[in-house]
């Protein structure tokens, strides 16, 4: 669900010590996934200062077989941890109030929690509705292939694999809930879902052999600054830059906005003369102005889509976002360092944070060196891996021209497999790609170093590809080159003093490397001046 009326969901946040019912985050609702091996969060709202009791039944038992109590503060609310349980468990919450309320929240299945988060690519889902390119007979194949082959994983999937998508919400401030439901995955349903995510949970399952359960809250065309609270913005070194560019946009934004939403709703209910209360649906000519060009300013959908889900319990997190910044190449990676300190702070563990790089996409590279925002964007990326417990996987070698591309098999197989060594500890071999380290210029070559290199190897043989060389000033000139062990050698006969080397510098561009796992070497320069 991408969308929810801006009504209703403030009807959905009136404080709960407001109720007297007992009330449950979305999040925590029939059909949910609960983490394995770890203590898990349970929260909700009810009376003020109302004794709240906490249990989970297994399947079939009558009574809980693990309890926690929990007092609700002045405002309503009340949390605590249930111990932890092995995946595969299933059962019920039973939720018991002294001021004479319950609730209960069923179908429940213990499992590893994954949550996805980011912009198009992520929110893509395997149908190719979200920016599938429908005019292009080889894309529209590869879609059909997708959810055909979607269809037979959900039919064929020996344990549950369940789904939460957090409709696409902006919030002024941090909203205690968000949009969605947990639905368990079937033939029908499977098609709508990220492709990223899907693809990772069948190739986590089929190793592990456990329940998985995904929440995807992601908008596309989303800036990494929307997805973190100011305060976060303003500590990073251009934070104060980030910032003023978006306080300029508003003083001209407010007025323009409110005279033009003001112009449709007199236009919408002169042609809705019965209507009360507008209802708006992705289908509903009812205009989203007075809510959506605020959704992309900063910490709005960190409010209104991810505020909602802390604390609940995960295994980590997947993340493909960075082209929404690509006019902003020098703010991104600390931007994207700050996100990934934030997140893990709010959710108080270190989570297993996995991202990918950004893809190729648009016309192929002509030149050996196409000076472009995207290439420092991707190099802006890399800034994360300096947290710990942050790895990255390549999408280089599977985009198309639509930035959108289809098959994200690759993508979500790679995430798994980084998943699986890192974080399970599961003997999957390698799991990066080679990374670039250092080089060294032997008289009229230049001798590169990578990370991750066993095995070294051009991609279906022939000679290599993609790299380019230049001396300390001229013109960028492809080169030649050979892999030696985990080195590779590069040179051109035009440059006999090389200075620097640069290697799939494009929005597309030509790739050759990759090593025994058959992963690609990322794009790198070894220059650093801002300089194309």
């Amino acid at each position: 669900m991408k969308y929810l009326p801006w009504f209703l969901f403030a009807i959905s946040l009136i404080p709960a010590a407001a109720r007297a019912d007992i009330s449950m985050p979305a999040i925590i609702s029939d059909h949910a996934m609960l983490q394995a091996d770890k203590p898990v969060a349970i929260w909700g709202w009810a009376e003020p200062g109302a004794k709240i009791t906490v249990g989970f039944a297994r399947q079939g038992a009558p009574t809980p077989e693990s309890t926690f109590t929990a007092t609700s503060n002045a405002a309503g609310k009340w949390t605590g941890l249930l111990p932890a349980m092995t995946a595969g468990t299933t059962g019920r919450l039973l939720i018991t109030s002294d001021k004479d309320a319950s609730r209960t929240i069923d179908d429940l299945v213990v499992g590893e929690v994954w949550l996805g988060g980011g912009q198009s690519n992520m929110l893509y889902d395997i149908a190719g509705t979200f920016g599938g390119d429908f005019t292009n007979p080889v894309e529209v194949a590869q879609i059909t292939h997708n959810v055909g082959l979607a269809q037979q994983e959900a039919a064929a999937a020996p344990l549950p694999i369940r789904y939460f998508e957090v409709g696409w919400v902006g919030s002024q401030q941090p909203a205690d809930d968000v949009d969605g439901r947990w639905v368990q995955a079937d033939m029908k349903n499977v098609p709508t879902f990220s492709a990223v995510a899907w693809n990772f949970a069948i190739a986590l399952q089929g190793r592990l052999h456990v329940p998985v359960g995904l929440i995807v809250s992601c908008v596309g065309g989303a800036h990494i600054e929307v997805w973190m609270p100011v305060e976060t913005i303003r500590e990073t070194p251009l934070g104060a830059v980030t910032l003023g560019r978006y306080d300029a946009l508003l003083t001209t934004m407010l007025l323009k906005v409110k005279a033009q939403h003001e112009a449709e709703m007199k236009a919408w209910y002169a042609a809705n003369p019965a209507a009360r209360v507008p209802v708006t649906t992705m289908t509903s000519t009812f205009p989203l102005v007075s809510t959506e060009p605020f959704r992309s300013l900063p910490a709005r959908l960190y409010n209104g889509m991810i505020h909602g889900l802390e604390p609940y319990t995960l295994r980590g997190i997947l993340w493909f976002q960075a082209d929404g910044d690509i006019n902003t190449p020098g703010e991104y990676g600390d931007l994207f360092r700050a996100l990934i300190r934030k997140w893990r702070a709010d959710w108080n563990e270190p989570l297993p944070f996995y991202f990918v790089e950004m893809n190729n996409m648009d016309d192929k590279q002509t030149k050996p060196v196409e000076p472009n925002n995207l290439s420092l964007i991707r190099e802006a990326q890399h800034v994360g891996l300096r947290e710990p417990g942050v790895g990255m996987v390549a999408a280089i070698d599977v985009g198309t021209k639509n930035h959108h591309f289809p098959d994200k098999k690759p993508v979500g197989e790679r995430l798994a497999r980084l998943a699986l060594g890192e974080c399970y500890r599961q003997p999957v071999g390698e799991v990066n790609g080679p990374l670039y380290r250092g080089f060294t210029v032997e008289g009229s070559r230049v001798r590169l170093t990578f990370a991750d290199a066993d095995g070294l190897r051009v991609r279906g043989g022939g000679d290599l590809r993609g790299f380019a060389i230049r001396g300390q000033s001229g013109d960028w000139v492809w080169a030649t080159g050979r892999i030696e062990g985990r080195d590779i050698i590069v040179w051109s006969d035009r440059v006999p003093a090389p200075a620097a080397v640069r290697y799939a510098w494009a929005f597309n561009p030509i790739t050759s490397v990759e090593n025994a796992a058959g992963l690609p070497l990322y794009p790198f320069r070894t220059d650093t001046e801002s300089k194309e």
